[in-house]
């Protein structure tokens, strides 16, 4: 049963009404400790086409593979500690990349075969997720660099430039963001001359985001922004809403929100305690 999800923060602007409500679709519970062990709140998650949910926590070098509320599979890891990132491909086999960046694991879901794949630079990533990124030069797309000296503690990479790249799978448009904005790179095969509604700013965004769904013909966005908020953020009428993720007992979390190839819903925690997490789905109904 869909309900509102209703922990609204804030909504900016002075506007009273926005034309779509973010509603959740509670899903199912599994027990804590079947798939996070103990440790910190902390793990990945991935869905492929026929919404089967890949879940990594940092406590345990397993991926499990969760169908209906019910654990089907796992797949144990030869690397331990955090990933970094985990993603289905448009084939519905199952990315891994590991913290430091050195290896990229490929997992068939179907046949269960497993390829480790050198990541030699940041495009490696995105060239193994569809034949668009395969086809488009992403080394065409301006891009920021990274000075290492001056890194926060948090977060480390080992590479002197970085991209933060969203396909939207409809339409083939890749779409890049950063600090403070989100650019419409296109879908020929390099990067063109910016129109002017192709770059949309925002003083939410920074490569910490996770870009979630993007709707370019409303000119709205939904991410999380890495602090524990989901922002839905209308370009086109300067309206934004942020939705709270559970953080219940102020116990330590790093949480993580996902989308497939349908990029009609987002997935993720709802709510979570000592003995159980509760799964939910999100999706916008549009006034």
């Amino acid at each position: 049963m869909y309900k509102l999800f209703c922990l609204l923060v804030s909504v900016l602007c002075g506007v009273s009404s926005i034309n779509a409500q973010l509603v959740k679709e509670e899903l199912f519970s599994v027990p804590r400790n079947l798939i996070m062990g103990d440790g910190q709140f902390n793990f990945k998650i991935a869905v492929n086409s026929e919404e089967v949910i890949a879940f990594n926590s940092c406590n345990r070098p397993v991926v499990y593979f969760i169908r209906n509320g019910k654990v089907t599979d796992s797949l144990k890891l030869e690397y331990k500690g955090c990933i970094r990132n985990m993603e289905f491909d448009e084939n519905d086999n199952l990315l891994i990349m590991d913290n430091e960046e050195k290896t990229i694991y490929r997992y068939s879901y179907r046949n269960f075969a497993m390829e480790k794949l050198p990541y030699n630079k940041p495009e490696d990533w995105f060239i193994m997720q569809n034949h668009w990124y395969k086809f488009f030069e992403i080394g065409s797309v301006p891009t920021f660099y990274n000075n290492r000296e001056y890194l926060q503690d948090f977060y480390y990479t080992r590479f002197d430039y970085s991209y933060n790249l969203y396909l939207n799978y409809s339409n083939g448009y890749i779409y890049q963001y950063a600090y403070n904005f989100i650019r419409k790179v296109g879908n020929r095969k390099t990067y063109l001359a910016l129109k002017k509604d192709d770059l949309w700013f925002s003083d939410r965004l920074s490569n910490k985001c996770k870009m979630l769904l993007i709707d370019l013909e409303r000119q709205v966005v939904v991410y999380y922004n890495r602090a524990l908020v989901l922002i839905y953020e209308d370009f086109k009428n300067g309206r934004i809403l942020e939705y709270s993720s559970p953080v219940p007992n102020s116990e330590p979390v790093q949480l993580d929100y996902a989308t497939n190839k349908s990029q009609k819903k987002i997935w993720g925690i709802s709510s979570y305690s000592a003995t159980k997490i509760n799964f939910a789905a999100y999706s916008f109904v549009w006034n």
